[in-house]
């Protein structure tokens, strides 16, 4: 008997599947195995991670009732003199600073425990990602070093010094360069640091690469305005917003901030007053801004590029060549809709494209700037500082090292042995360096190779300071003593320069009261308190778009081309993993994606019908071989709304040095990533074949039964404005009886409620962490 349901959980339960109807029957998935386990067989073996997991959650009862000796003895010492600030059972709290985003940090006893939001942050900070939540776990983190290291044996920082200090004097008398190397860097006072020692050691140069890369957009913006910044995106002025390929709700330079803004022309606030934007999706891989959009088209990697010329024709009435979807009649008519919608919404519209290709991000500039996008919906005034890296300048780096000329190189919070698209060419130019300095706070693929690692603290641990959008700023301040023999990188630098000043604590203030407080107004001890300081925005300026279209048309059309062979393959960043610096973070290995429910482990995701013309099964393990040779062994994940013709591969796994957790979890994909143009490019071809192999993934999807409850309630906003309880089931006319209101019990006390407005409310899944 056919069913009548719009939406499943899944594909078990769509195609009914044996399996799904057994377990469905049964409140847990599985039968807890509780007496295997406690039985003396059970106790000697390997536990699965299932298996413990639901052994755990009987635990607490089981050992309660099982328990028959008396516990050990274990003596507190109290304090002698408590500190002021105290008190047990009460929690204190600080703002400081995470990844740029302002943060407040619940500690208790002096050791934090949870991070929320600033509620000082303004429009720049609207609330935490994943990363953020489980971020205190990462203090407590057992994989981290203890003390520093020199040449692979624990050193005293005295002799870390000494070593440096010589090293870096003899690579100044060699004339030879000496390069830092990190992330994007937004802190003010860092930056500062890097100046006075390129001050003292002239042959230095900062190479800022970023793991995901932004640098595409960063050059057209130069190329289009004369202006070199990541724009300040406003979701939250735009009623159309129209995205090719990047997930803005999720991972894309600042999920959780466009989250906000794409929730307040969209949530209940906004239907009160008959409003709600209006948002269209394309892409290959089904992504979490996918899954929010009003209409969302499957498109391959090759045919973004096209459909962007078709969408500029169609918009500025223009006959670029090259914007043809011949093989694609759905999303040819779609994009008729909506280069008609976008004239419509002149000024109140935004296009935004995840490619990091310089000619498809200058394509996307001339849009919006037809559709007077810039200075409302798009800011290039007040740029956003999150990412700064330089793709170009990073490959140059390996070209220098290769070449014999870099001295000493400085790796701050960058791991390029494991996430540079040539992990081996890196290390093998790597070698040819003298002094090899890894900041980091455990031995990962990088600092393996370096000579010294001066361990650095958690950000909870650590001073410092963010300036994420212009006349933005954010402090970092520690919450806890650092717990082993750390020191900030910033501090070691400059030590090794003889600055003036080496107190890192000092030097951030010092930088701030000459810097930054004449703007904004407020002092040193202010800023301590409120986590957060702006100046005066900048009037956001309109742009005009004069350039020829000639030879971008004809790069995209030429990309396009290239990727039209075998399986076209997206390496993107998973919500949870992201570019895997966090990997051993459990609490992120556990989190589900957003879209798959998959945990512990990356996967090849391939459409349904593609699945089915290869001839392969869910959970197959298949070798997915790329473009440069590179290939890994995956298990198939069977994904609806994936694009016919493309396969996609969760970057952030396959770490071999970062922890317990994290280590040879998933498989690796940023060796398929390419460089080309200038930029690194995340789209690239692969040939899949079959290993015989089966390894099913760990997921959440269709973990409990609904017991017969809609999985979702919907309705147009056309119904809604006519009846807010449209969709809702709320029809029922017959007199309503409050338990609350009625109750003649005499309340103390706060009351609690928790309501989610689901039209807000993304799924990212922070909240589970």
């Amino acid at each position: 008997m056919e069913s009548n349901k719009k939406y499943w959980k899944g594909l078990e339960e769509y195609k009914n599947t044996p399996d799904f109807v057994e377990s469905n029957k049964n409140e847990f998935a599985e039968p807890l195995p509780i007496e295997d386990v406690l039985s003396e067989a059970g106790l000697s073996t390997v536990t699965p991670r299932r298996d413990f997991l639901k052994a755990l959650g009987f635990g607490l009862g089981a050992v309660t009732l099982a328990a028959c000796q008396k516990a050990p003895v274990h003596k507190s010492i109290p304090y002698l003199i408590r500190p002021e600030e105290v008190v047990p059972g009460i929690p204190n709290y600080y703002v400081s600073t995470f990844n740029g985003s302002p943060v407040l940090v619940k500690t208790v006893v002096g050791r934090p425990i949870k991070v929320e939001v600033n509620p000082n942050g303004g429009v720049f900070s609207r609330g935490t990602d994943s990363q953020a939540q489980a971020s205190v776990l990462d203090l407590y983190d057992v994989s981290k070093l203890k003390k520093p290291l020199l040449k692979k044996k624990e050193a005293t920082w005295s002799e870390i010094d000494a070593f440096v200090k010589g090293e870096l004097n003899k690579a100044q008398a060699s004339g030879k360069k000496i390069r830092i190397v990190s992330s994007s860097l937004n802190s003010p006072s860092a930056k500062s640091v890097v100046a006075d020692f390129v001050a003292k050691y002239p042959t230095t140069k900062h190479v800022q690469y970023d793991a995901v890369s932004y640098t595409g957009i960063i050059k057209a913006n130069e190329n289009s305005f004369g202006k070199s910044v990541l724009p300040k995106y406003n979701f939250d002025k735009a009623d159309l917003i129209v995205s090719f390929g990047a997930d803005f709700l999720g991972t894309w330079i600042s999920g959780e901030e466009f989250t906000a803004q794409y929730a307040s022309n969209r949530d209940y606030k906004s239907l009160e007053k008959k409003k709600m934007s209006r948002h269209f999706q394309f892409e290959a891989g089904m992504s979490l801004t996918g899954t929010n959009a009003d209409t969302r088209v499957p498109i391959k990697l090759s045919e973004e590029g096209p459909a962007l010329i078709a969408l500029y024709n169609a918009v500025t009435g223009s006959t670029l060549s090259g914007g043809a979807l011949p093989n694609n009649v759905y999303a040819d008519k779609a994009l008729k809709l909506v280069a008609k919608e976008l004239q419509q919404n002149r000024g109140k519209a935004l296009v935004v494209s995840g490619s990091n290709d310089v000619s498809t991000q200058i394509l996307v500039n001339a849009i919006n700037a037809a559709i007077g996008s810039y200075g409302t919906t798009i800011d290039l005034d007040n740029p956003c500082k999150r990412y700064e890296g330089n793709d170009a300048e990073f490959a140059e780096f390996v070209n220098e090292m290769n070449r014999g000329e870099v001295a000493a190189v400085f790796f701050l919070n960058s791991n390029p042995a494991y996430d540079a698209t040539n992990a081996k060419a890196f290390s093998d130019a790597l070698a040819k360096v003298a002094l090899k300095v890894s900041f980091s706070d455990r031995v990962d693929e990088t600092s393996d190779l370096c000579d010294a690692v001066a361990i650095t603290p958690n950000y909870l641990e650590s001073w410092g300071d963010a300036n994420t959008y212009e006349g933005y700023y954010s402090i970092v301040q520690p919450t806890i003593n650092p717990v082993f023999a750390s020191r900030q990188a910033e501090q070691s630098l400059l030590i090794w320069s003889d600055a003036a000043v080496q107190d890192y604590y000092q030097y951030v203030r010092n930088n701030y009261e000459s810097k930054i407080q004449p703007a904004v107004g407020k002092s040193w001890t202010e800023l301590l308190q409120l986590g957060v300081v702006t100046a005066p925005a900048r009037t956001a300026g309109t742009y005009g778009f004069s350039l020829s279209l000639e030879a971008v048309v004809a790069s995209i059309v030429a990309s396009s081309k290239a990727l039209q062979k075998d399986i076209e393959l997206h390496v993107y960043e998973s919500v949870p993993m992201r570019d895997g610096k966090q990997a051993n973070n459990a609490f992120l290995q556990e989190l589900p994606d957003p879209v798959s429910k998959v945990t512990w482990d990356n996967y090849i995701a391939l459409a349904p019908k593609q699945a089915e013309k290869l001839g392969y099964k869910e959970f197959d393990i298949l070798t997915v071989k790329g473009e440069n040779g590179y290939s890994v062994d995956l298990p198939l994940l069977i994904q609806p709304g994936q694009a016919m013709g493309t396969a996609s591969v969760a970057l952030g796994y396959g770490r071999s040095k970062v922890g317990k957790a994290g280590d040879n979890v998933g498989k690796n994909a940023f060796p398929f990533v390419s460089f080309s143009n200038g930029t690194l490019k995340y789209a690239t071809t692969a040939k899949l074949s079959a290993t015989g192999g089966r390894e099913e993934l760990a997921q959440t999807q269709t973990h409990h039964s609904f017991e017969g409850r809609n999985i979702i309630r919907e309705t147009t906003l056309k119904d809604y404005l006519k009846d807010p309880a449209a969709g809702s089931g709320n029809h029922h006319k017959h007199k309503v009886y409050d338990l609350w209101t009625t109750d003649k019990h005499e309340k103390l006390g706060n009351d609690w409620v928790m309501a989610v407005d689901l039209n807000a409310c993304t799924g990212c899944g922070s909240c589970i962490v």
